[in-house]
């Protein structure tokens, strides 16, 4: 479906995945060199997309377009209920993006247009970068149009610059992070033989992380919590293997082996100087020796070593993350609403539906 042009600006609005597969080599084309986080490839998008539809929502991307090429785009997903529709990301991760200011803000209205016009809906929750361009221009709409919005943190993101050879990194630390390392360090070297080494993502790099995953943390979990787990790194495990058809971002999965058993794991996806660490975990029963910091510890310093990126995304921000000394991030949730009181009414009815198709759906995995 495409909407009327607007100063050689047109929007496509595809809502079938089929379509959106067909369309895989275009996007990843026309991203690459432009968007820096792998999660934006086709093959990411195209698993969330058919998650999304598991769970009963409806994805669907809307794709800007000048001169035939890419200008902007917002990876979203609707739910119904009662003939109310709300719209949110497809995931946190995926931002609404528009890539110059010439555009920005006739594709932030189209989007605006498209969302409380066309397809009525009652309320919109859009995560951006809190401070972005986008997000500000965003506000400023809002604010012109009147429509009422407030906004709420998400979840941050812990970014590290690699800005300094490795010498000058570690003495940036604090005192107690380096004694923490070298701790850690002398633990695990006087248990025995350890090795840390990269492979590509396979069906044996794939089973050896699985391995790992038996004995982590996430196996205390229990039912659907659990499930969720082990869902979202299947998920992500299925896109990173598929990028080896379309190479949109490169990829590999660190291991840590001790005594020549596996106990660690870092899944790391790269694009345009950047790394992304995107899962990790490490098998419980080694807790003692910090196996997790330890990889993460030595992939950071190989980085600065190397001097072949320059920055590193942590993706979150987990609390072990400070020893590293990174810039964190917030993410910030806007939240447009065409009548406050009738959208605050709608979540309460529409929560438990959706809970009861999601905890449904994770159930019938197991």
């Amino acid at each position: 479906m495409k909407l009327k042009s607007d100063l050689g600006i047109s929007v496509l609005v595809i809502s079938d995945l089929d379509r959106f597969v067909s369309l895989e080599s275009f996007w990843d084309g026309e991203l690459r060199g432009r968007v820096d986080d792998p999660s934006l490839s086709s093959c990411i998008l195209v698993e969330y997309w058919k998650f999304g539809l598991r769970l009963g929502y409806k994805p669907f991307m809307m794709v800007f377009l000048r001169e035939g090429g890419i200008v902007g785009f917002a990876p979203l997903m609707m739910r119904s209920r009662f003939g109310f529709r709300e719209v949110s990301n497809l995931d946190q991760h995926f931002y609404p993006d528009f890539f110059s200011d010439e555009v920005r803000k006739i594709c932030i209205n189209k989007l605006i247009d498209f969302l409380f016009k066309r397809l009525n809906s009652v309320s919109t929750n859009l995560t951006f970068e809190d401070g972005s361009v986008n997000q500000k221009m965003l506000e400023k709409i809002c604010v012109k149009r009147s429509l009422h919005f407030s906004k709420a943190l998400g979840e941050q993101q812990a970014l590290l610059p690699v800005r300094s050879n490795l010498e000058s990194f570690r003495a940036s630390l604090s005192s107690q992070s380096r004694r923490s390392f070298r701790r850690n360090y002398k633990r695990i070297d006087a248990l025995g033989s350890w090795e840390i080494y990269d492979v590509k993502i396979d069906s044996n790099s794939v089973k050896k992380i699985w391995e790992v995953e038996k004995h982590s943390w996430k196996n205390n979990l229990k039912g659907t919590d659990k499930t969720i787990k082990d869902f979202g790194l299947s998920l992500v495990l299925r896109a990173v293997q598929k990028n080896s058809d379309f190479n949109a971002f490169e990829s590999n999965v660190w291991f840590l082996d001790l005594n020549g058993v596996t106990i660690g794991y870092v899944l790391v996806l790269k694009t345009n100087k950047t790394a992304f660490f995107l899962k990790t975990s490490y098998d419980q029963r080694f807790r003692a020796i910090s196996p997790g910091k330890f990889m993460i510890n030595d992939l950071i310093e190989r980085i600065f070593r190397e001097q072949t990126v320059e920055t590193i995304d942590f993706m979150s921000n987990l609390p072990f993350f400070k020893n590293w000394n990174p810039i964190i991030k917030n993410r910030v949730v806007i939240k447009i609403d065409r009548n406050p009181l009738m959208s605050k009414l709608w979540r309460f009815v529409f929560k438990n539906q959706i809970s009861y198709k999601t905890n449904k759906f994770l159930e019938d995995l197991n």
